[in-house]
């Protein structure tokens, strides 16, 4: 696992993938920083966060299209099932390697509370309960993706279908929101990434939000697994 790890990360970062995904999300944030917090005078750094949720939907099917799909468009998913290793440690190694470049990319805009509290008393614990969701609400993202990849061999492909499904995702709060039929309601607000994010902005660490995301990424992690070894034993 540790192989496929350094190997999956060093491709990001082999190629202009990496940069562009990190240069994307950190001026995106810069943007919405000195709207909010600079020109505005606001204080908390969740409006930037809750922002730029549909920024995620956008640049992280870029991030995850290739992990499986360039496998089997080069035909080295065969070469690579070979390995001594599981399945599982595989998506595993490669599911890491995309939250260590998100990881990097939002580490970045740790400059931004620290500018903040220059201006105005900033409440740090608030603020990492900001980042910890965030993180959380992209590595859900993250495994959707990484799963959608493991579904076809063409990269325009993954990335159009994980944007589908992720946008689908996103709308999903505003569809529990809106929505007349309480059933509908209910299942939507379930389903919904986005809307576990909530209280995490306002500071709340809540462990059924935690424990969510968590089986969330488990559950696409075995679907991606499963999907991986059919093909394989189809072979």
């Amino acid at each position: 696992m540790k192989a496929i790890f350094k190997k999956e990360l060093r491709s990001y970062f082999c190629s202009p993938l990496g940069y562009v995904f990190i240069a994307v999300f950190a001026l995106v944030t810069a943007l919405f920083f000195f709207i909010y917090n600079l020109v505005q005078g606001i204080g908390d750094i969740s409006y930037v966060f809750s922002n730029i949720m549909l920024l995620l939907v956008l640049i992280i099917p870029v991030l995850t299209m290739r992990s499986f799909a360039e496998e089997k468009n080069k035909k080295t998913d065969q070469l690579l099932l070979t390995c001594p290793i599981s399945v599982g440690e595989i998506v595993i190694g490669k599911t890491l390697a995309a939250y260590v470049v998100f990881a990097l990319a939002l580490a970045l805009t740790l400059i931004y509370p620290l500018i903040i509290s220059f201006y105005t008393e900033t409440a740090w614990a608030t603020v990492m309960c900001n980042y910890l969701g965030f993180f959380l609400m992209g590595a859900a993202f993250i495994s959707v993706g990484i799963f959608i990849s493991s579904l076809t061999e063409n990269l325009l492909i993954s990335a159009v279908a994980s944007f589908g499904a992720l946008f689908a995702l996103y709308l999903m709060d505003w569809v529990s929101g809106s929505v007349q039929n309480p059933v509908i309601a209910a299942v939507a607000n379930a389903i919904s990434v986005t809307a576990r994010y909530t209280d995490f902005s306002m500071g709340i660490i809540n462990i059924s939000h935690v424990i969510y995301y968590l089986s969330f990424i488990a559950i696409f992690a075995v679907l991606t697994v499963t999907n991986i070894e059919k093909r394989r034993w189809v072979k």
